[in-house]
């Protein structure tokens, strides 16, 4: 019998959840991946259109970060290396788009309040539970997203598990903390920095990560 998904209190009852914030102090080099072009001082948060714990309301500026460069690129990629994988071919990425994804990294340890859905029975607290928090439409996910950035804790985003790696990860808003909208991050290598030659593999395949990849000249 198929499990229903779980939907978040109306924000009035959800807000006399007591829930225990975990402070915690992010230390240096944890990863963000994206566009070049959208590396912009001052401007790291933004409301992305595909993020599973971006607030539900599209207006709240959010970062993600991974705990290694491994998770953060399979957090945008573990979809389309899996369906590669599913129809027996290799993730196809363009030499322009291994060039154009860079990783930013913070430089200086950060403050943080969050609510950790790391911890065991954190998801039960708020309502929910793993099939909801990792189901493929993300509107659920976001609403209690949503509840928990509109919380009277004043949570500076989410800690959980990747999906993918089952790698620590964070979601960041700077809405109770304004000073997030500034934090240090500097660029390092790019996804092709990263590509590896291994002669065991076609001349057309290359390795990323643990992942064997086709590098194109240009999309299909």
């Amino acid at each position: 019998m198929a499990r229903d998904l779980r939907r978040p209190l109306e924000t009035a009852d959800f807000n006399k959840l007591a829930l225990e914030p975990l402070v915690k102090d992010l230390a240096n080099s944890w990863w963000n991946l994206r566009w070049a072009e959208h590396d912009k001082p001052g401007k790291r948060l933004f409301a992305t259109t595909s993020g599973r714990l971006t607030p539900s309301s599209g207006t709240v500026p959010c970062l993600y970060l991974a705990e290694t460069q491994e998770t953060s690129f399979y957090e945008i990629y573990g979809d389309v290396v899996d369906a590669a994988q599913k129809r027996k071919q290799e993730p196809r990425l363009t030499m322009s788009e291994l060039e154009q994804r860079v990783f930013l990294k913070n430089t200086h340890p950060t403050s943080l309040i969050l609510y950790d859905l790391t911890e065991p029975k954190s998801a039960k607290k708020i309502g929910t539970d793993l099939a909801t928090l990792y189901a493929p439409d993300v509107g659920l996910p976001r609403l209690f997203a949503q509840r928990l950035h509109d919380h009277p804790a004043r949570f500076d985003g989410i800690q959980y598990i990747s999906r993918h790696t089952q790698g620590p990860c964070i979601v960041l808003w700077a809405t109770h903390t304004p000073a997030l909208n500034d934090i240090e991050m500097v660029r390092t290598e790019s996804l092709w920095d990263l590509v590896t030659l291994d002669r065991t593999l076609n001349p057309a395949l290359m390795r990323l990560f643990d992942t064997v990849i086709e590098v194109a000249a240009s999309p299909k």
